[in-house]
């Protein structure tokens, strides 16, 4: 699947461009606070990242990965972290190394670029527009963008047609989770793992389904490219 350039590429954002896990404890944790409930480290917000905010606020007032908390309960905490987190998602966030290198090679390439994510939309775009990588980008579909999100193929169709991309274009999906496998084995697209991100903290080789590569570091995606 890697024997030709894709015309398209699509980055998940957390553990893949940047690092998030601060200003999401810091929001979490206010939460959490507000709520009679104590606080978790940045360790366990790592473990926690990756299937969206409600996942990520059920595992951190249940503590474990299984979540548990009512759905009231879970209710609540998302609007309470909605603003928040928007407030300061980059305070302590940090873009991941060759980034934006990596980002301006494709566009010199005349590749188009997209951001597919689970993280809300309006975050997303101001985290994007403060590392000034938005001008890099041909769309983003975050994850209140539809009524669904990662795994779902339909966030890939969505990407698609924000980008006017045919819907049969050779197409990557660049992430650092099983998720991003899967959402890619689902959209029928390729699936590349950068190593080094979250996914739950589960070595990359354990992920399910096979992603079609593995790349030490954003940088090496660029030596996937033929031609």
């Amino acid at each position: 699947m890697l024997d030709r350039t894709p015309e398209f590429i699509l980055f998940d954002l957390d553990g893949t461009m940047i690092d998030s896990v601060g200003d999401l404890a810091d929001a979490a944790n206010e939460v959490l606070a507000s709520m009679d409930c104590g606080a978790r480290t940045d360790a366990e917000i790592r473990m926690f990242v990756g299937n969206g905010v409600r996942s990520l606020l059920d595992r951190c007032l249940s503590g474990s990965m299984e979540g548990g908390a009512s759905a009231a309960v879970i209710e609540l905490a998302v609007q309470r972290f909605r603003p928040l987190y928007l407030a300061r998602c980059t305070n302590r966030t940090t873009l991941l190394p060759h980034v934006r290198e990596t980002l301006e090679a494709l566009r010199h390439r005349s590749i188009r670029v997209a951001v597919l994510t689970n993280k809300p939309e309006a975050p997303t775009r101001r985290i994007l527009t403060h590392f000034a990588c938005s001008e890099l980008l041909d769309g983003v579909v975050g994850g209140d963008t539809l009524d669904v999100r990662k795994p779902d193929p339909r966030v890939v169709q969505e990407a698609f047609r924000r980008c006017g991309v045919a819907a049969d274009c050779n197409a990557w999906l660049v992430g650092d989770s099983s998720t991003d496998a899967l959402t890619a084995a689902r959209a029928n697209i390729t699936s590349i793992i950068v190593r080094g991100g979250y996914n739950h903290g589960q070595p990359v080789e354990e992920i399910e389904p096979t992603p079609d590569a593995i790349i030490p570091d954003i940088r090496a995606l660029l030596e996937l490219l033929v031609g």
